[in-house]
């Protein structure tokens, strides 16, 4: 009987339980129904328009007040024409590198001629001007044997250095000659032109900034004394880095040209006389036995220590062996 009373209260709180858990469920999707539904007065007023409304004209759309309803609703983007309406981006800068060039030219001529044409180079070089041609170097000579070779060195201008080097090749080709060699070469210096502008800004904020503190005769003396030398020697590295600037500038401006003349042919050395020839070897003749002379001497004077050495060498084993008792004699 006890036993049966057990299993029933058993059997009604396990009901119980149940049935609370069941209505919990029951509830829970019941207030997460409601909280997923969207109120639908809100949503229909979201999408109303007004009926029987014509659309403005463009002239007096700006002058009629929106109404809240239609002040809901986002007007859409506007799909045609979008790309025609974003702003062009800025161009890259891009900076030209800064050249130096050098033109280095070799022609062949005949001897005779080199000087001719040297001298027509010359002329082309002062048509041009001062401002866009410049002399450097010049050399030119022969010797006993014929005609040597010559140069020529100028500084172009570096917007004529084509067409200048296409007058020269002209003036050589009208001579007779041609030309053996044609070497161009550009240094980009545009490195050291960026540094050393930046340098001439950090120098001169340095001497305004030292200069204002002296004006205003800030600090003790001391340090005006300081501020004083300091101003100087910013000022002496800031005309150092203009006229380092203004050298960089000068070489890309200017262009360096190296013209070397070659003669063709060798003009045989002129004949001497007999007696000429006969003297020079006399000449020779004397210069040879003085150089052996000289060579004799210099050996002997090399060798007179070791000999001397080698000979109080010998001097000192004889007369050891001529001291040493003789030896016994046999029975």
């Amino acid at each position: 009987m006890r036993r049966r009373f057990i299993m029933v209260l058993s059997g009604g709180a396990a009901a119980l339980v149940v049935l609370s858990a069941c209505l919990m469920l029951i509830q829970t999707s019941r207030s997460g129904r409601e909280m997923q539904a969207p109120p639908l007065e809100l949503s229909s007023m979201a999408v109303e328009e007004p009926p029987a409304m014509a659309a403005p004209p463009p002239s007096a759309s700006r002058n009629v007040p929106a109404s809240p309803s239609m002040a809901l609703i986002p007007a859409p983007p506007r799909e045609s024409g979008a790309a025609s309406e974003i702003a062009p981006a800025d161009p890259i800068a891009v900076s030209v590198p800064q050249l130096a060039y050098a033109y280095r030219l070799g022609f062949r001529l005949a001897g005779p001629r080199i000087a001719d044409a040297q001298q027509a180079h010359l002329a082309l070089c002062r048509d041009a001007g001062p401002a866009r041609c410049q002399l450097i170097a010049m050399r030119n000579g022969n010797s006993d044997e014929g005609y040597a070779n010559a140069n020529l060195q100028l500084r172009v201008a570096s917007s004529i250095a084509q067409r200048f080097r296409d007058d020269l090749a002209r003036t050589i080709a009208a001579a007779g000659g041609r030309a053996v060699e044609t070497t161009i070469t550009a240094d980009d210096v545009s490195k050291d032109m960026v540094d050393t502008e930046a340098r001439i800004r950090q120098r001169e904020i340095l001497v305004a900034r030292l200069t204002g503190m002296l004006r205003n005769r800030q600090g003790r003396v001391a340090e005006l004394v300081e501020a004083e030398r300091s101003v100087a020697a910013a000022q002496e590295e800031l005309d150092q880095a203009k006229g380092w600037l203004g050298q960089l500038r000068t070489r890309v401006a200017m262009s360096q040209f190296t013209i070397t003349y070659t003669p063709a042919t060798a003009i045989e050395p002129t004949p001497r006389e007999p007696s000429g020839r006969l003297g020079d070897a006399v000449v020779a003749s004397a210069a040879a036995v003085y150089a052996v002379g000289r060579n004799l001497l210099i050996v002997l004077i090399f060798l007179t220590p070791w000999a001397l050495i080698f000979g109080a060498g010998v001097l000192l084993v004889r007369r050891w062996y001529s001291r040493r008792p003789p030896p016994p004699a046999e029975a």
